[in-house]
């Protein structure tokens, strides 16, 4: 098919300017790739779409041609991408052609892992699974059945949730969650409470900071990047508009161990030891107490900071502690005029001396303000030990704190913090340094609370009331990590644990919607040694992954340029469109309701009720079309598909989106300020709604759960890692390993398109001169990377763009090896030597995939079978492939 074929010297010059642009200089936003050229030519149609290979939805322009997409581009009028791509986008066609697909329903005929199969129908293929279901939860329980799903920008990502409550299981999971996004959605609900799911937190890669987008009216003038690589992970967004704000004076810190494109921008570069990232914001919330660098004002009037804190029940005082009668909804604090507690009316009383920290007695028990309790929480965090600990220099700590204390500033935390034990803790100091220095809602913050045109991201409703509560208490996990039931999940080691001891009960089924599980769980040799446990695996996916040979039925779903879903920016919806139709895929919103159905007409009373909307509502019910979904989407925002489908709908004007200070607006069923949507309807540094949340479960259920083993932690703390250059694990294992994304990949996907692999084929570690010198190592040497759970191969990269003492990787498989034995996560994949045990982190079991220990030694050479030069792609090079029609009909 030639014309899907592009020079490979033209694509490489190409995405090289998409892989520098961003770090060579401060180029404008139309760098990546020219604008879109949308000129029509002959029998060529041009279709408005949007991008899905990963969480930035990007704009596109597809042209298609007698039914086959031959170029793609990016679509100016969407706003937050203004006709940019980066390489993932750019690879869309060749993922849509990829010869490797999985084109029809597959059932396995050899052993589990020989990846034989034989093609089946769709109706025969949902029919056996819901049979195998059914047989399952009337044998064991309706628990024995598990699904999964994974992140990406994957709008059905609630799909197997809602499928588990459908069928009463209360058993899913997301290999990210815990490692990836919930403990900042968490945290920073109960800190901040911004109130929608935009803009309540500050993570720039999941295109909330509206105020960077608006880099034309800029009003900040300090920027932290803290984990977050944007230049990497979102060049046509994030990192884009990165290059605009830095172009109009705002500076930058990045903390980060590796020397991005960011970080070779930043005014200030930490190169922080991986897993010591608390340490660092202790010491950073500290200094700006220390040196009165807060927002007093704000503190005192709009946080809980002067709050009492009874030091023995660890809850804030109320007025029924000090006053008979007294109500429990209003807060005590210290009033200096009278010496004692009085009660604080929301919002404020002038008429009170209020007291921002100290200690006191209150009815004979000893209570402190919550400014008191973060100060001595933060006291043994100076500076100097802040260093030590971090392997950074004093000099340079304190100038990243002063930059970002030229308020108005914003604090971005990434994914690297939520990848260790420490997660939620980093998310709650993320917070806190937002919130002291007055960095909410005010012109030039992160956190706001704009007009926007969608509530949240479209996707599939969960239906988490169809889940009894006598299930839900059996959730793997689910009691003991609470704050999981924000995303109303469970735990990725818990259900390593039960397959491996059957303990509480065994798992018998695992429906997977996902690219690779044994390349995004912790410790994979664990789980390849415990899907044997199992009776039935079902694999729902675009390609074949190194799962795949281990699932009973293969179930093919549709790429991105195949499937439909309204798509929210700013002001406007846009469409992303079917472009084509290949072979039998499906959108896998239908193969979870088409289970469901098929349940349903085998007995499953929940099931059938999920396709009544009186049930279910407000919530959608249960569609097996997909187009009465698209309908239902719209309908939602007085829309019609038919009408998005001809491009962006606005539904206000850009200029009418900001909205600042709506803290201050006045509530009219009230009377009062409207406040946050916390407990205390200010800002909350003091959580006592964590202590809450783990003896109850509050505010995610209707009736209480048993109590986690024991009350989480109101104030940040830091762990040192549990494997450590401070321990003596270190003798044998001397490196920190870390991870994070390259430009060309979105977590684990990708690994199969031929022009990526030609720029990355194989898995490299970033080693330091240093420490390359110590270990015999030179550019280029293939070596073993060994940790206490396994090893494997990687070519070195030997750079001063990782700190001393550290290694990188970025998570890779080879799926050229997907029929060897090794199914290709066995030679490169940096999940080998991942930590899946504990100590987790307390609020959502967060596990180790940075900051463990690892050895660096020589290899003999490439691993068997993977591809490194540029002519072995060719066997996935796009075919030409007839469009079809859209599978239809399987259950009625």
């Amino acid at each position: 098919m030639k014309q899907l074929r592009m020079n490979r010297r033209d694509f490489i010059k190409a995405t090289a300017v998409t892989g520098t642009a961003l770090s060579i200089s401060g180029l404008g936003s139309g760098m990546l790739v020219p604008k879109a050229d949308a000129a029509e030519q002959s029998g060529v149609q041009i279709i408005t779409t949007c991008c899905r290979n990963c969480t930035a939805e990007c704009g596109v322009l597809a042209h298609v041609k007698d039914g086959r997409v031959i170029k793609i581009e990016g679509n100016p009028e969407f706003t937050r991408s203004e006709g940019t791509l980066c390489v993932k986008g750019l690879s869309g066609i060749q993922a849509l052609y990829n010869p490797n697909r999985n084109k029809y329903p597959l059932q396995r005929v050899g052993a589990r892992g020989e990846n034989k199969w034989k093609r089946v129908s769709w109706e025969e293929a949902i029919d056996k699974i819901a049979r195998k279901l059914m047989e399952f939860r009337g044998k064991y329980g309706a628990e024995s059945v598990f699904a999964s799903t994974g992140g990406g920008g994957n709008p059905n990502f609630m799909s197997p949730g809602r499928f588990c409550n459908s069928f009463d299981t209360p058993n899913w999971f997301e290999p990210g969650a815990a490692q990836c996004y919930l403990p900042r959605t968490l945290m920073f609900m109960f800190c901040y409470g911004g109130g929608t799911f935009y803009n309540s937190d500050t993570s720039l890669g999941d295109n909330n900071i509206h105020e960077a987008y608006d880099y034309n009216n800029l009003k900040t003038k300090a920027a932290v990047l803290w984990g977050t690589a944007p230049s990497y992970s979102g060049p046509s967004q994030s990192g884009r508009v990165l290059v605009e704000n830095r172009a109009r004076g705002v500076k930058t810190v990045v903390i980060d161990p590796r020397f991005t494109p960011d970080a070779s921008k930043a005014d200030v570069w930490l190169p922080i030891r991986p897993g010591t990232d608390v340490a660092l914001a202790l010491a950073w919330m500290r200094y700006i107490l220390e040196h009165k660098l807060y927002d007093h004002e704000f503190c005192l009037k709009w946080t809980n900071m002067p709050y009492l804190v009874d030091t023995k029940t660890k809850m804030h005082l109320r007025e029924s502690d000090i006053k008979q009668g007294g109500r429990k909804d209003v807060f005590v604090v210290w009033d200096r005029k009278s010496k004692t507690a009085k009660a604080l009316e929301y919002p404020w009383n002038d008429a009170l001396d209020i007291a921002m920290e100290g200690t006191y007695t209150v009815n004979g028990s000893e209570c402190k303000t919550g400014f008191q309790m973060l100060k001595e929480r933060c006291e043994p965090w100076t500076i100097k030990k802040a260093a030590e600990t971090c392997w950074l220099r004093e000099a340079d700590i304190v100038k990243a704190i002063e930059i970002y204390a030229q308020a108005p500033s914003w604090l971005s935390l990434g994914v690297a913090t939520d990848q260790n034990p420490n997660s939620t803790q980093m998310a709650h100091c993320a917070a806190i340094l937002n919130i002291i220095m007055g960095n909410i809602e005010r012109p030039g913050s992160a956190l706001q609370r704009f007009k926007n045109v969608c509530r949240s991201p479209v996707g599939t409703d969960p239906l988490m009331n169809f889940l009894s509560h006598d299930q839900l208490k059996k959730r793997l996990g689910g009691n003991e990590f609470k704050g999981m039931m924000q995303w109303w999940t469970g735990n990725v080691a818990k259900h390593l644990d039960a397959l491996r001891t059957g303990k509480p009960y065994r798992l018998k089924a695992w429906l997977e919607r996902s690219g690779n599980k044994m390349g995004t769980v912790a410790n994979t040799y664990e789980w390849s040694k415990v899907v044997h446990n199992l009776e039935l695996i079902v694999h729902m996916y675009m390609y074949p992954t190194g799962f795949s040979p281990y699932a009973d039925f293969l179930l093919p779903t549709n790429e991105w340029l195949e499937t439909d879903l309204p798509v929210d920016c700013f002001n406007k919806f846009f469409p992303r469109q079917a472009t084509t139709h290949l072979y039998e895929t499906v959108n896998e919103y239908e193969i979870w309701a088409w289970i469901v159905k098929r349940c349903a007409d085998l007995g499953h009373e929940q099931c059938k009720r999920t396709f009544d909307p009186k049930e279910t509502a407000p919530q959608h019910p249960t569609f097996t079309d997909y187009n009465e979904q698209l309908d239902w989407w719209c309908k939602s925002y007085d829309m019609k598909w038919e009408d998005l489908k001809k491009g962006p709908i606005e539904k206000f004007p850009l200029s009418d989106m900001k909205e600042y200070y709506v803290y201050k607006q006045t509530d009219p069923a009230t009377g009062k300020p409207k406040g946050f949507n916390t407990l205390s309807k200010k800002c909350e540094i003091y959580l006592e709604t964590l202590i809450t949340l783990g003896r109850t479960g509050a505010p995610f259920v209707r009736k209480p759960l048993p109590p986690a083993p024991h009350d989480y932690n109101p104030l940040p703390f830091y762990i040192e890692p549990e494997e450590s250059p401070n321990r003596p694990i270190a003798k044998d294992f001397p490196l920190v390993m870390t991870n994070g994304r390259l430009p060309f990949w979105h977590h684990i996907t990708l690994r199969n398109i031929p022009y990526l692999r030609e720029i990355q084929p194989v898995a490299d570690i970033w080693i330091n001169t240093v420490d390359a010198k110590k270990y015999g190592i030179s550019q280029s040497d293939w070596v073993w990377v060994e940790s206490k759970r396994g090893r494997i191969n990687a070519r070195a990269l030997v750079t001063e763009g990782i700190a001393k003492g550290t290694v990188y990787m970025e998570r890779f498989w080879n799926s050229e090896n997907i029929n060897e034995k090794t199914h290709g996560w066995q030679e490169m994949n940096v999940n080998v030597l991942s930590r899946s045990d504990g100590p987790y982190n307390e609020v959502v079991g967060t596990y180790t995939l940075r900051g463990y220990q690892v050895k660096i030694y020589k290899a003999d050479g490439a691993p068997k079978g993977v591809w490194i030069k540029p002519e072995e792609f060719e066997p996935w090079m796009p075919q030409a492939s007839k469009s079809t029609k859209r599978v239809a009909g399987v259950v009625k």
